[in-house]
């Protein structure tokens, strides 16, 4: 659908037909009456030929084009590196998760060993029986166990 838009432009109303919507139009049209009065306040009113006023205010309009497109250019490619770098990242990430899952799987196995371990020792009687208090011995005949402090049972 064609829009036909009026503008302002370096002064001038100008009447113009266009696919892109009202607003759109409207800001170019700004954006090209902002370039005309810059350039007249770097007396361009100097110049007399209005072809090489049309002619400097096309060339300013398209520096900015090229101005912007090189930084987008240069956008992408450190959008393009993040993007790598984040990859790898990722990559890495994967990698140290499986890691732990080893790593768990691991310590859960040794884990179960300790406590078979545990179990096996209580179970052979190894251990003091629970009712034992602080500083009792375990058994009768056990001199040859020496408290720390218990200097008679040390001395005999």
């Amino acid at each position: 659908m064609t829009n036909k838009v009026e503008v302002v432009i370096g002064g001038k109303v100008l009447s113009i037909r266009s696919e892109e919507s009202a607003e759109h139009v409207q800001k170019i049209a700004m954006y090209v009456s902002q370039k005309i009065d810059m350039l007249k306040a770097k007396n361009l009113s100097a110049v007399v030929d209005e072809r090489l006023k049309t002619l400097l205010i096309a060339l300013n309009i398209a520096d900015d084009h090229f101005k912007t497109k090189d930084q987008l250019t240069a956008q992408e490619v450190i959008n393009k590196n993040l993007t790598a770098k984040a990859a790898k990242l990722e990559k890495e990430n994967a990698a140290l998760k499986s890691q732990t899952q080893k790593l768990q799987t691991k310590l859960d196995k040794v884990s179960g060993e300790f406590e078979e371990f545990l179990r096996n020792f209580d179970s052979a009687g190894a251990a003091a029986p629970k009712d034992t208090k602080p500083g009792e011995n375990p058994s009768e005949n056990n001199e040859h166990i020496v408290h720390l402090g218990d200097t008679r049972k040390a001395a005999n």
